[in-house]
Parts: C-alpha cells; sequence; structure tokens
C-alpha cells in the first residue's frame, strides 16, 4: 500500500510496525523528536525494528563543532540535509523506549559532486514496557 503525507502521522496511522526501513528518509529532518515520538508510537515492541541511514559531518566538520558548539546535535549541510551527530541519535532513541542493537559509520556511503558523503546506520529495537 502507497501512502501519501507527512511520515510521522502515517507512522501513526499504520501501528502497529514491526520493522522501518528508512535509507536517506531521516536526512530532511533536522530535530529527530516528533519523529522520534511518532516512531514509538507506531512501533509495536520489544518484536518492532527501525533500521535508518542518517547524514554525518566529515572529520574536519566535526572538530570544528565539537571545539565551537560542544553540544551540536544537527547540522544542515550544504545540500540542504541534516547531518546529525551519532550522540544525538542515540538520545532521542533511548528517550523513545528504542535500544540501539547495532550502531556502523559509513565512510562514503553516497557520492554527491564526486566527494563522498559521511554517513552512519542505526538499527534500534523497541523496547518492551515495563
Amino acid at each position: 500500500e502507497t501512502r501519501v503525507g507527512d511520515i510521522t502521522d502515517v507512522f501513526r496511522e499504520m501501528r502497529p510496525i514491526s520493522l522501518i526501513v528508512a535509507g536517506d528518509s531521516y536526512i530532511y529532518f533536522g530535530d529527530l523528536e516528533p519523529l522520534f515520538a511518532a516512531m514509538a508510537e507506531g512501533v509495536v515492541g520489544p518484536a518492532g525494528y527501525v533500521i535508518f541511514t542518517m547524514e554525518n559531518v566529515g572529520p574536519e566538520s566535526e572538530k570544528t563543532l565539537r571545539e565551537t558548539k560542544p553540544d551540536w546535535r544537527w547540522q544542515l549541510t550544504a545540500s540542504g540535509r541534516f547531518a546529525h551527530r551519532r550522540e544525538y541519535v542515540e538520545s532521542m532513541a533511548q528517550a523513545h523506549n528504542f535500544i540501539v542493537i547495532h550502531y556502523e559509520p559509513m565512510d562514503s556511503f553516497r557520492y554527491e559532486s564526486g566527494v563522498g558523503v559521511q554517513g552512519h546506520i542505526f538499527v534500534l529495537q523497541k523496547q518492551a514496557l515495563p
């Protein structure tokens, strides 16, 4: 079934969801709070999983951001997409009852104008509510 609309609404409408796979989709969100809230409502636990990729900044930008803005969570890039800090994504997962069961940095997982884009992949599992 094809759905058109805001992904946060779709996650709520389609519940219960057992698996979400999103490649190069969440890079259009800066603040991840609404997205994670919707996933938390839609994904059934503990059998529910979310797998997604995110962009990250390169090593030089990471160093500059850590020095100038140590608490940075996301950064709008020149491409108009957002790069997200690993720790921010992990904190959003924890705040919304997900555990990170796999994380992997991805060096040049996609190329844009001949330049490798830095990223990471996350695999989350919904925790059972106590």
